[in-house]
Parts: C-alpha cells; sequence; structure tokens
C-alpha cells in the first residue's frame, strides 16, 4: 500500500504550474498513487464577471454570467489538455477538476472530499502583488492544511 494513495497537485497554470505538476508526477508515479489535477477559479475573478456583465447587460442582452463562467471552466480545461502535452502520465491513475471559489477554501473542501493524503503546490502563483515571497494561498495552506503539504518553486 502506497503512503501516499491519492495526491493532489493545485494547478493556477501560473509560471510555476509546470514544477508543481512535474513534482507531483514523479511522486505519484514513484508511490503509485491516483493523481488529482485540481484548478480553482477565483471567486474573486467571478465577481468581477458579474460586475462587468451588470454593467454592460444594459447594452447587450445576450452576455450571460454562466456563459462566462462556463466559458472560463472550458479555457482552464483547455489550458490543462496543453499542459498535459508536456508531462509523462504514462501508467498514472490521473483525473483534473475544476473548482470556483475561494482558493484556499476550495483546496481544503477538494482535500476532504477526495480523501486525499498528499497536497503539491507552488508557493508563489498568478498575483504577485498579495504577497512579496509567499503567496497568499500558500500562506493560508501552511496554516490550515490538514494534510502534508509539499510546496515547490518554478523550475530554472
Amino acid at each position: 500500500m502506497p503512503l501516499y494513495n491519492r495526491i493532489l497537485a493545485a494547478i493556477d497554470f501560473s509560471e510555476h504550474a509546470q514544477s508543481v505538476a512535474d513534482e507531483a508526477i514523479k511522486l505519484a508515479s514513484q508511490m503509485k498513487s491516483e493523481l488529482i489535477f485540481v484548478n480553482v477559479i477565483n471567486q474573486r475573478d467571478i465577481d468581477a464577471i458579474h460586475s462587468a456583465i451588470d454593467r454592460l447587460s444594459q447594452q447587450y442582452d445576450k452576455i450571460s454570467v454562466q456563459r462566462c463562467i462556463d466559458q472560463v471552466h472550458q479555457e482552464r480545461e483547455d489550458k490543462m489538455e496543453e499542459m498535459k502535452q508536456n508531462m509523462d502520465l504514462s501508467g498514472l491513475e490521473f483525473r483534473f477538476v475544476t473548482r470556483t471559489g475561494t482558493p484556499f477554501k476550495e483546496l481544503l473542501n477538494t482535500i476532504q472530499e477526495e480523501e486525499a493524503d498528499l497536497l503539491v503546490m507552488g508557493i508563489k502563483g498568478r498575483s504577485d502583488l498579495t504577497d512579496i515571497m509567499i503567496g497568499s494561498t500558500a500562506q493560508k495552506m501552511f496554516k490550515r492544511c490538514p494534510i502534508p503539504l509539499l510546496t515547490t518553486r518554478k523550475s530554472q
């Protein structure tokens, strides 16, 4: 029985995402674990879409928040398919899930729902403004993560 049966890899499609994926794949391959790539569409981005559509809806009847969210989900799935071209996933049981909400909360929910044993994530995400050294989601996960948390840096 592997030490980690189910490994989550938090993929945000930033410049750090490939190193997270590479490390998670390496571990999952060595331990014969299931690998789940998880991406969270930030609620802050959804709120911005709502705000923009509210302003534009008076001019355009066919704009829909749900259609925009569906498009973002599809874009994330397309990005994951693109990333998979650079990965050696042979022999691995893996899947990709997308969540919507506050990133650290959704990661915690996914850990619980998927009964994950390990989380792999980058220490810096999409925003360079939130925190200089360690991203705010990583900081929150360091404090709250109920399972072992492995962080990676961008490959040099």
